[in-house]
């Protein structure tokens, strides 16, 4: 495990679902020093009540500076101006923010830095900012989402790559795409907190109190709430089986008229990565109804791992990254084939079933991966003159 650096990361907002990044960077805070730069915005806003309200919450991070979430890992949110297309705001953004970026690094004794990015809005300032490493980690193919501008999301990610030292990529699809455009590309499939997830199985954890007096079985699912959900499969097996209960855990980002019609459909919202456990012990099997397309086709989905090392059935849609787990997961490609598989998940609750579940990603920790991570980074000279 490399030690003793410094590290800027710019990701998404430190307070938001879990990442993978807030993995990585969590245990590299262990030895290492970390200043995490809240997202810097990945879209125009619009004229909505949560545009607004997530404008006012940044500038009122923005106001508290550098906030502490222990000794070695604190996070800052900058201001930025939010129109990446027009000409001359990323210029100027990247002028701006750097200067900013550095003043704060600075107060934490952050002189010499590596840089890692998550999000290719940062790609601009990363001249600026003269790091002595550019730690490019990719966990998505940006130009497919629906929302942002394609093409400015790989003018973006180009020149971010151009710029890198190491491009990490947490899918096949991912490596297929971004290992002709940098020699030193690695496939890093995402780990999981096995001990954490395995708190379900124990007979000191609550169930979620969300969860009580709901008709069983219990269909579970737990993460964002976004176009790449597919609505049709939730609500078929819904609609096929009305004495069952579909809880759904999470933000909802997307129009769920039709799902919250149903009875047996419960959308809780959004609870802690704490909380999680809790939920995995009252369900009687989790799903993973992703669309396939594009999008869904460079996603390693965390909440896989995480469902299996809780010991649950797991039913999911026929994603490039489930095939490996094959053995453990069921796939259902079609609504039918969907509500036919979870019928047979919820017959799928021996201890033996889920043992063997838990033992197929027992081995795959963050810890692990970050240990592999950090070896290809210190095999990468620093920069000179930096």
């Amino acid at each position: 495990m490399m030690s003793g650096q410094n590290i800027i990361c710019f990701a998404n907002d430190w307070d938001s679902d879990p990442t993978s990044t807030h993995q990585v960077m969590k245990i590299l805070a262990r030895c290492n020093r970390v200043l995490w730069v809240n997202s810097i915005g990945l879209r125009s806003p619009r004229v909505t009540a949560h545009d607004a309200s997530r404008m006012i919450k940044k500038v009122r991070q923005f106001l508290q500076g550098l906030a502490a979430i222990n000794d070695n890992l604190h996070v800052l949110t900058p201001l930025v101006i939010p129109f990446h297309n027009v000409p001359g705001v990323r210029a100027a953004n990247a002028w701006l923010l750097s200067r900013y970026i550095r003043t704060q690094a600075r107060k934490l004794g952050m002189e010499r830095f590596q840089i890692w990015v998550k999000l290719p809005t940062a790609a601009s300032l990363i001249r600026h900012l003269r790091p002595e490493k550019v730690v490019y980690y990719c966990v998505d193919e940006w130009s497919a989402f629906s929302f942002l501008d394609g093409k400015l999301m790989r003018e973006m990610e180009e020149d971010l790559i151009a710029q890198s030292d190491l491009v990490l990529v947490s899918a096949e699809a991912l490596y297929a795409s971004k290992r002709p455009l940098h020699s030193r590309t690695y496939l890093i499939p995402h780990g999981v907190d096995g001990e954490h997830f395995a708190q379900a199985r124990s007979e000191t954890t609550a169930m979620a109190r969300e969860l009580h007096g709901l008709p069983r079985p219990i269909i579970g699912f737990w993460g964002l709430i976004h176009e790449w959900i597919d609505q049709d499969v939730i609500r078929h097996a819904a609609w096929h089986h009305p004495g069952w209960s579909f809880v759904l855990v999470g933000k909802v980002a997307v129009e769920c008229r039709e799902l919250q019609r149903l009875p047996n459909v419960h959308l809780v919202g959004q609870r802690p990565y704490e909380a999680l456990p809790g939920f995995a012990k009252g369900f009687t099997a989790a799903m993973l109804p992703f669309k396939v397309n594009r999008l869904t086709e460079n996603v390693n989905p965390i909440k896989l791992r995480e469902y299996l090392a809780a010991g649950l059935p797991v039913v999911a849609t026929p994603l490039p990254e489930v095939r490996p787990y094959a053995s453990v997961v069921r796939v259902g490609g079609t609504p039918e084939e969907f509500a036919n598989q979870l019928e047979a998940a919820v017959r799928d609750t021996s201890e033996a079933s889920a043992r063997q579940r838990m033992e197929t990603v027992c081995k795959e920790t963050w810890l692990e991966r970050v240990e592999y991570i950090s070896k290809l980074v210190e095999s990468v000279p620093a920069r000179v003159g930096n």
